[in-house]
């Protein structure tokens, strides 16, 4: 989704590129104070930890992305201003504009914040994939070839 030329990587640079931005994620997560209570805001700042030091491919912290993504959800539901109704485009043919009416929140301006928190998140989950799919299947050769 995020990585669409991830093939036209090498390894090393996949790497380099989760590890930049669970970096990014790291200080943009802190700059919006993500965690809605001191519990939250406290596992927010473990689990940040790691990235901000530069290892985001320990095992035992996945668990603890995916807890993230619950608490970001969490954060921006409380952020919703209000619902509009605007006209979202499906498709464009010869006969012109498609699309159907749909309701969508207006956040805050901190949602806003917490918007591009969760972009980051996603592009950085993205990059962990793609490494380690790559990890994985340079693995499975390395099986494959030996045998």
């Amino acid at each position: 989704m995020f990585l669409k030329d991830a093939a036209q990587h090498s390894l090393d640079d996949l790497a380099a590129i989760t590890i930049r931005l669970g970096r990014e994620l790291e200080r943009s997560a802190r700059a919006v104070s993500l965690g809605g209570n001191s519990r939250d805001h406290g596992f927010v700042a473990r689990t940040m930890r790691h990235l901000a030091e530069r290892d985001p491919f320990d095992q035992r912290h996945a668990v603890s992305i995916e807890a993230l993504r619950d608490i970001l959800e969490s954060d921006l539901a409380a952020e919703v201003l209000h619902t509009e109704r605007r006209f979202i485009e499906t498709h464009l043919d010869r006969d012109g504009q498609h699309g159907e009416v749909r309701d969508c929140p207006v956040y805050s301006e901190r949602g806003q914040e917490l918007l591009d928190v969760q972009m980051t998140l996603l592009r950085f989950v993205a990059a962990y994939d793609a490494t380690l799919d790559r990890i994985a299947a340079e693995r499975a050769l390395r099986r494959l070839l030996s045998a």
